[in-house]
């Protein structure tokens, strides 16, 4: 199983429950935890041309705004149509694409790269490392190139995020990837699952945030809480009312009442 605890006694993973199957140590509450790991490749990852895009794209938009401003007020709104018609806004298109045809050099010479991915109790945390590191690869994402003296693997760095920072969660299923967000606007973790895994992390992403109003959730994800006794009690008592409120809209409260049967004496005489 992927969802699994740690043994502090015994020093190796279990299956996850409330104590050790092996030494009978009773487990911790955060000591349930789901750990996969997942390769990804930058040139062909979405997720990090989606990081460029966030950065290049409004810088670009940066750059046109001051222009335009700067056109206004040296030369007024005939100054800014000149502009417009002359070859900047194609000057400034092929700027974009050499850049975007730079980046996606530096990223195809980056080479893969492995993504350990854990959930736990505190949170969501991912810890990056590089595979047959090279000083061309360590010097591409801006590391200093100085090869591991023993191993040949290399940490590039972590991100955490708790589970009271988590405002918006979105399934990517096609992809096997949930994306976690904090705030609802800025993608903090994008978790490459695995289909080994995948029920496991929902489930506790339920366990954790299914139950919270202000955090977004799909609809799969999100856990309705019980009605409360005094709902159910209300409900019960509004339930005959609500049923003779029909029945006087469709006409059947207004049936006149039987005719009393004549009992037996009085049919004798």
């Amino acid at each position: 199983m992927a969802r699994t605890a740690y043994c502090k006694r015994c020093g190796r993973e279990v299956d996850a429950g409330e104590v050790c199957p092996f030494c009978g140590t009773r487990l911790g509450k955060n000591a349930a935890h789901v750990a996969w790991c997942a390769e990804r490749t930058p040139v062909k990852d979405w997720m990090y041309w989606n990081s460029v895009m966030r950065l290049l794209l409004p810088g670009a938009l940066v750059i046109l705004v001051l222009v335009l401003l700067a056109e206004l007020v040296s030369g007024g709104i005939g100054a800014v149509e000149r502009m417009l018609a002359s070859a900047f806004l194609p000057v400034l298109g092929i700027l974009l694409a050499g850049v975007l045809a730079a980046v996606f050099l530096v990223l195809l010479a980056q080479g893969k790269e492995l993504s350990d991915f854990v959930i736990d109790g505190r949170g969501i945390h991912e810890t990056r490392y590089l595979p047959d590191p090279t000083p061309l690869k360590l010097a591409l994402r801006m590391k200093a190139p100085k090869m591991p003296a023993d191993g040949n693997v290399v940490r590039l760095g972590e991100r955490h995020v708790a589970w009271k920072d988590v405002a918006r969660v979105q399934l990517w299923p096609e992809k096997c990837m949930v994306l976690f967000y904090a705030p609802a606007w800025w993608l903090r973790i994008p978790a490459v699952c695995t289909p080994f895994c995948w029920e496991d992390v929902m489930e506790f992403i339920r366990e954790k945030l299914g139950r919270k109003k202000k955090v977004r959730l799909p609809q799969s994800l999100a856990v309705q809480a019980p009605a409360s006794p005094r709902r159910r009690q209300a409900a019960a008592y509004r339930e005959p009312e609500a049923m003779q409120m029909r029945m006087e809209e469709t006409g059947f409260g207004d049936l006149p009442a039987a005719a009393e049967t004549p009992d037996a004496e009085s049919t004798e005489t």
